[in-house]
């Protein structure tokens, strides 16, 4: 998948299997790091459900996936100055909204942030609390498993620069 053109995105569907109805849906965002005295650390935000987490949203018409995740990242953690990596893969899961299944995809980038980085979190996106963590504490931080997989790819890469 070319993660930079938006054509190329995994097309929305929607449909009925017994009754229930099936929305797909897909979000961009990204894990962010950076090199503080020597160290790396990893920012996370922790979601409405009191879980560690990485700052996402949904596509806009138009965006590519990386713009999408840099302006989600922006609105939730007010985060700015961000370096583009590489896209780390994706990841989904499911839940219900109602009467509604939605079966969601995100795609997460790697960002490096400056080393004096700070978050300005808004209030306006769900957004209770969120810090920078050592490299050494992220795998027991992480909320989601399902983020383990490129939460993980992106420790090893940080740990070769």
């Amino acid at each position: 998948m070319n993660f930079s053109e938006p054509h190329k995105a995994p097309r929305k569907r929607n449909r009925r299997i017994k009754g229930r109805k099936f929305k797909t849906e897909l979000s961009a965002g990204g894990i962010i790091y950076r090199k503080k005295n020597g160290e790396v650390e990893f920012f996370f935000i922790r979601d409405p459900f009191g879980k560690w987490t990485f700052p996402k949203g949904h596509k806009e018409l138009g965006e590519t996936l990386a713009e999408t995740a840099i302006r989600e990242i922006r609105e939730e953690t007010g985060l700015t100055g961000l370096r583009f990596i590489t896209p780390l893969g994706r990841t989904g899961f499911r839940f219900k909204r109602g009467k509604t299944v939605i079966d969601k995809t995100v795609i997460l980038f790697l960002f490096e942030a400056p080393a004096e980085a700070q978050e300005k979190l808004p209030g306006t996106e769900g957004i209770i609390h969120a810090a920078w963590f050592p490299a050494s504490k992220v795998v027991q931080i992480s909320g989601y498993r399902n983020l383990d997989r490129l939460l993980g790819k992106a420790l090893e890469l940080t740990s070769r620069n």
